[in-house]
């Protein structure tokens, strides 16, 4: 993993924490409904690429 490939990675984690943090500010489910969100997108794609042999 390059250096490039960890500061995607942070930017990216904080980026759906801030989202995340933002809208459970506006309204605690929407808080837990981003999280799942996201966390399922994010399961969706390391799957995908760990069946393409890319992970």
């Amino acid at each position: 993993m390059t250096t490039t490939d960890k500061a995607t990675m942070a930017v990216g984690l904080l980026g759906a924490g801030a989202v995340t943090t933002g809208a459970a500010l506006l309204h605690p489910s929407a808080g837990w409904i981003v999280g799942g969100v996201f966390g399922l997108a994010w399961s969706y794609l390391t799957a995908r690429a760990a069946a393409r042999g890319a992970a």
